[in-house]
């Protein structure tokens, strides 16, 4: 595993070609989410939480899940800055004091380390990446899941809409509707499903 840089220095010296790249670009947000899952299980057995328990460091563990909970804020979400200036200030510390954080054994940053977000070299911690990509799994298939609720219901007002006008055999055709739905989509994203759009829809769809 790469070890951990620590240092603004010591980032200036990775070659960033050799980093991993993060899994998610910039612009990944989860700005809707005000918690995180935390498997509590993992994280008293872990090596992190053993080590700063016996040595009494409470100040280190609170700095990093404090650091945990910045993450979901950053763009990408899930990652912080390599400069350890903007780490300090994010964390509302002199850097004089978060660098002896630092030096702390282990620091608040145990576990994280650089990659490549684009060309910029942040940092990330394998934990706390696999808890967004869950998260943001979960938004895609609630997203989803409501599309699929969106269009159905679409589709029963369409079908209702078409009887009302007359058109009642091809509202009883499940293709046509999704096709017509599809057009009024395209040519009216934004506004209403007048009688007369609807009738332009099914004319539009007949000349083709």
């Amino acid at each position: 595993m790469r070890p951990l840089v620590t240092s603004s220095a010591a980032l200036r010296a990775v070659d960033a070609d050799d980093l991993e790249e993060y899994p998610f670009p910039r612009g990944t947000r989860l700005e809707s989410h005000s918690y995180f899952q935390f498997h509590y299980d993992r994280w008293l057995e872990s090596d992190f939480y053993t080590r700063t328990a016996r040595k009494g460091d409470w100040d280190v563990q609170g700095l990093a899940v404090a650091i945990w909970c910045k993450a979901r804020k950053q763009d990408p979400v899930g990652t912080m800055p390599s400069d350890q200036s903007l780490i300090a200030d994010l964390l509302g510390l002199s850097l004089q004091t978060w660098e002896g954080f630092l030096r702390r054994d282990p620091s608040p940053l145990y576990g994280w380390r650089p990659c490549r977000v684009g060309s910029e070299v942040r940092l990330m911690h394998g934990v706390v990446t696999e808890v967004v990509a869950a998260a943001i799994g979960s938004r895609n298939k609630n997203a989803d899941r409501a599309a699929a609720d969106r269009e159905r219901k679409a589709l029963t007002r369409l079908r209702r809409a078409l009887k009302d006008l007359g058109f009642e055999a091809v509202a009883e055709q499940t293709q046509y509707v999704v096709r017509l739905n599809a057009w009024l989509e395209a040519h009216y994203p934004e506004g209403n499903r007048t009688p007369s759009r609807i009738v332009e829809g099914v004319e539009a769809l007949v000349r083709r």
